[in-house]
């Protein structure tokens, strides 16, 4: 069977007795390539185990649940050494387990659409390996990567490890404890549909059983192969009650919850096994009848209404049952009428019990201890009792087992302790006895790291809403640990809410610690002294977000709230520390960063991301102001920010699932690139970004989480490249950092809301990172258009502004030229070269004049014959003017004032321009010899054009008088000397007509002077 079987369908038997044909495979367009993990589980500290169910002890081992895995320990020798089991969704087990046959032989067994009959056609057809590209190539959704270790169960000769899990497709993983693996299983079972509840191993560790939770409703018996570990279907039953635990008494399966308990009888000789399939693909194998499991429920008398919580076998045929509320029992399961037996009442709440060497030990969950007499019991005697212990730190015990000669207990505080047989737990701790393996007892709502030089002596440190803090070091062990003060709410609307810490800081050296909470006081901690040095009210509400900046002179503290305000402070040169300006803003701030001392970073959900300057006051550097200087627009919300350590590049991931990398010199969009894993099939939503160096042995890298998978990952900083994902929590990851040790080793911590803490080591030497960039087609990946950037570029105002019109030479007389096609008619050539005869004109763009003398004699073409007299200019003047001619007027006014305008906008643009960068040079930033150059080369240009346009326009105004006159006055000259020819041409012309007609015609003057009127 399949690990992980993505769709489960009823099959019905085929009549051909043929092969069925293959059909392709579900997981196309899915990268085949294997990816090899960079990151390795190292350590594990805490534990989620709650009740017995998650906790086993056999020999001189224990094992117990962290989340997604499970920790086994070696407790035989001085030190503890730990191994962890977690299985990917698509590991292949080394053994597969055939599927179930359906059976009907009894009402009891499951229907015919039951979790146990849906199986995938590629298991019911094929085997794991029938299929071209394997499991091992399929990238697992989000939802069947969140899966939790929920019970377990050790085999009784030590050799077998046994995990049921809960989340989508949950599966019984069976392990081998003398394999050097811990990642490939010798089993895994897919037939629980909603979860494991528990699992138990028989006593001579021939059978396995698991018991599906209330939702799955069904208990399988599994018969193991003692050499290879390999499971095969036994029996089953349907039970459908909410379970607590399972325990075997004998052959008997013996379970136990609300209102129920009931035996049920395995017997080897009752049951068969279904035979082999005769064809590939046969749904109806041919089978004899399988008997089902049978149970027996136990009278309950008169505790019909209790839940009993644990159970421990005395011998093959009694055992102790416990009920939560403290009600100890006796059972005999050979008994012709199984009835459960009140003996005693504890007094308190219990979670556990176990027997050795004669003595029962009963644990509660308020710290709360008894030992009882076997022997004693056995007679139901309510006086068995021999000793009673009550803990003074109330510290409950939930789960607890013998080892050879040592006893481990699970506490409240999710803590693990190994004590000295013969301790009693609840009885004083005497150190010697006890060897603790700690864990955190409540959420762990962040981490953080510290430098190799630093005053605690620690490498990083976690934190909880009370306010505690833990300092720890990367092999588990606690250095320190002290309480951060925090104010008590007082509302009269609101009387419960508790005053909670939110959020904290810590400087490099360790030697403050900044902590903010839900009232909005952000308050700082003197680790030395271990004193509160500053408690300030920076917020009206919630206190989300701290960052430092610090260098030799000057710490300097920002923060943000759920109030939209960002406030600053700083420490002065006397110690004290000060708050020196609020920054208000439209929308919720997200997130605040300091790079350096002279710049601010702040994202905000109304999608920007802005961009405030540090400034110092001369002479006073105590004296600090936050000026805006840019503002970056995003494309989604933003969720969490990061800056290179170089302070050139920074990186914001967004709602959107994708990461933004801005160039912060000239604050423009470098690239961007989807949060993919490493087949791209999946995009997720990362937080709390940090970026860090390349090293010798590792790439540049940007580090983060994912609550949408509960996964950490790694991606290159250069390329946006997928370099490493692993999971393990199995509730809200709250906090990753990265550890630098003392023999350049990096180690990654990761924290939990399920109250685990994470280690793992960073190797980037299994793959040649380097290398494989050079080889031919994975370099490509990155440069695909679906990761490039959409090209964009947007010109400003500023300079649209610096691309002005080209003036016409006729400076407004004539309209712009128009581009002609090659064929023209006659008359358009005609007027071309007309217009190339015509005399030349000045350009005066200044004078109006232009416009209205569009019509004046000197326009009139050259090539008009001389003999026919001219138009009068009286009756030209007269002549309304056509509309093309007023359209063509009014269009080059309008160009004119266009730019003008653009001229003058230009020049106000560069005086604001100007004005800012003079305020700019106050900074201590140095500026390039190059762009100083630059700057100087175009000041200098600048002022040359401006001096030559200043002496041209006085040249004009001066001649353009001068001009005018000069150029009309040769006109009015020229046409009086025209005016008079015309006068001498026509008195001479009337003068020979009446010379004429007197001599045709004596006496006839007045027709002479007829003809001259005319």
């Amino acid at each position: 069977m399949a690990s992980t079987p993505s769709h489960r369908l009823r099959l019905t038997p085929a009549n051909s007795p043929f092969l069925p044909r293959p059909s392709r495979s579900p997981h196309r367009g899915r990268s085949t390539q294997t990816h090899d993990s960079r990151l390795s589980l190292k350590r594990v500290i805490g534990t989620t185990c709650v009740s017995p169910t998650g906790f086993d002890a056999v020999k001189s081992s224990f094992a117990y649940i962290a989340g997604g895995a499970v920790v086994v320990v070696d407790a035989s020798g001085d030190s503890y050494g730990q191994r962890f089991f977690r299985a990917r969704p698509t590991a292949i087990p080394l053994y597969s387990t055939p599927a179930l046959p359906y059976s009907s032989s009894s009402p009891s067994t499951p229907k015919a659409n039951d979790s146990r009959n849906r199986m995938s056609l590629r298991e019911s057809v094929f085997g794991t390996n029938d299929w071209p590209d394997s499991p091992t190539s399929k990238t697992w959704t989000s939802r069947e990567r969140i899966k939790a270790a929920t019970c377990l169960a050790l085999s009784r000769e030590g050799r077998f490890l046994a995990v049921g899990e809960t989340g989508y497709s949950p599966r019984v993983l069976i392990y081998g404890l003398e394999d050097c693996s811990s990642d490939t299983p010798l089993v895994s079972i897919s037939e629980h549909t909603y979860g494991v509840r528990a699992v138990a191993w028989s006593p001579d560790s021939k059978f396995l059983a698991s018991l599906g939770s209330s939702n799955d409703g069904f208990l399988y018996v599994w018969r193991i192969d003692p050499r290879t570990g390999a499971a095969k279907l036994f029996q089953q039953n349907r039970c459908t009650t909410f379970i607590k635990g399972m325990i075997w008494v004998g052959n008997n399966l013996l379970t136990l919850g609300v209102r129920h308990v009931k035996a049920w009888r395995v017997d080897e000789a009752q049951a068969t096994s279904p035979l082999k399939q005769k064809f590939i693909g046969d749904a109806t194998p041919t089978t004899s009848s399988q008997k089902a499991l049978p149970g027996r429920n136990v009278l309950l008398g008169n505790m019909i209404e209790a839940t009993f919580s644990c159970a421990a076998a005395i011998d093959n045929t009694k055992v102790i049952i416990c009920s939560e509320t403290g009600d100890v029992c006796l059972l005999d399961v050979a008994a012709k009428q199984m009835k459960l037996v009140h003996v005693l009442e504890s007094g308190f709440v219990t979670t556990c019990v176990a027997i050795r060497n004669g003595l029962i030990y009963v644990g509660g969950k308020s710290g709360n201890f008894i030992t009882l007499d076997v022997e004693s019991f056995l007679k139901a005697s309510a006086n068995c009792i021999q000793t009673t212990a009550e803990s003074s730190a109330g510290a409950g015990v939930l789960a607890m087992g013998f080892l050879e000669h040592r006893l481990v207990t699970v506490d409240n505080n999710r803590s693990i302790d190994v004590w000295d047989q013969d301790h009693i737990p609840g009885a004083p701790r005497i150190e010697s006895t006890s060897t603790p393996i700690l864990g955190r007892g409540d959420a762990v709502m962040g981490v953080g790291s510290l430098s190799q030089s630093n005053v605690t002596g620690a490498q990083f440190y976690t934190w909880a809403q009370s306010g505690h803090v833990i300092l720890w070091s990367t092999d588990g062990t606690i250095k320190t640990s002290f309480q951060v003060p925090l104010d008590e709410a007082c509302f009269e609307e609101e009387p419960d809410l508790v005053n909670q810490m939110v959020t904290l800081r810590a400087t490099r050296d360790g030697k403050f610690f900044v902590a903010g909470d839900k009232l909005g006081f952000v308050k700082v901690v003197d680790f030395v002294t271990g004193q509160c040095v500053a408690s300030m009210k920076a917020h009206s509400l919630d206190c989300q977000y701290i960052t430092l900046c610090e260098d030799e002179s000057t710490l300097l503290i920002a923060t943000c709230g759920r109030d939209r305000t960002t406030q600053l402070f700083h420490r002065l040169s006397n110690g004290n520390f000060e708050h020196f300006q609020t920054l208000e803003f439209s929308a919720r701030i997200c997130q605040i960063l300091i790079p350096s001392t002279d710049k601010m970073i702040t994202c905000s959900v109304d999608r920007t991301v802005q961009i405030h300057d540090l400034v110092k006051k001369e002479g006073d550097p105590d004296v600090i102001a936050a000026i805006p200087a840019r503002t970056l627009p995003l494309r989604a919300s933003p969720t969490s920010m990061a800056v290179s350590p170089d302070g050139k590049t920074l990186f914001v991931s967004q709602a959107e699932r994708s990461i933004s990398v801005f160039d912060l010199d000239n604050a423009k969009l470098s690239s961007s690139f989807k949060c993919f894993d490493e087949s791209g099939a999946e995009s997720v939503v990362l937080d709390s970004l940090s970026t860090h160096n390349a090293t010798e042995r590792d790439p540049a890298f940007l580090l983060g989480l994912s609550n949408t998978d509960k996964s950490i990952r790694m991606y290159n900083t250069q390329t946006g490249q997928f370099l490493a994902r692993e999971w393990g929590h199995t509730e809200a990851i709250q906090g990753v950092a990265l550890v630098e040790e003392e023999d350049a080793n990096r180690k990654i911590v990761s924290v939990g809301s399920d109250g685990t803490i994470m280690i793992w080591e960073v190797d980037f030497q299994e793959r040649a990172w380097g290398s494989a960039s050079r080889e031919s087609s994975p370099a490509k990946e990155v440069t695909t258009p679906l990761h490039q950037p959409t090209l964009r570029r947007v010109l400003s105002k500023s300079e649209l502004a610096e691309f002005q019109r080209p003036s016409s030479s006729a400076g407004g007389r004539r309209s712009p030229p128009r581009t002609l096609s090659k064929r023209r008619s006659l008359y358009l050539g005609n007027l071309t070269s007309v217009s190339a005869m015509r005399t030349p004109i000045s350009a005066q763009p200044l004078s109006p004049a232009p416009v209205i003398a569009e019509d004046t004699p000197s326009r009139r073409p050259s090539g008009t014959p001389s003999g026919s007299p001219p138009a009068s200019p009286k009756s030209k003047l007269n002549r309304r003017p056509s509309k093309q001619t007023l359209k063509s007027a009014k269009t080059k006014s309008n160009d004119n004032l266009r730019s003008f305008g653009s001229i003058n906008m230009s020049t106000e643009q560069t005086c604001r321009t100007l004005r800012a960068y003079r305020k700019k040079l106050t900074s201590t930033e140095p500026i390039s010899q190059e762009l100083l150059t630059e700057l100087d080369q175009e000041l200098r240009l600048t002022a040359v054009a401006l001096g030559d346009r200043a002496t041209r326009s006085k040249a004009l105004s001066d001649t353009m008088l001068t001009g005018l006159l000069d150029q009309y006055s040769e006109r009015l000259v020229s046409l009086l000397d025209e005016k008079l020819r015309l006068r001498d041409y026509r008195r001479g012309s009337d003068q020979d007509i009446d010379y004429t007609d007197k001599l045709v015609r004596p006496g006839s003057s007045g027709t002479g002077s007829s003809n001259t009127s005319t």
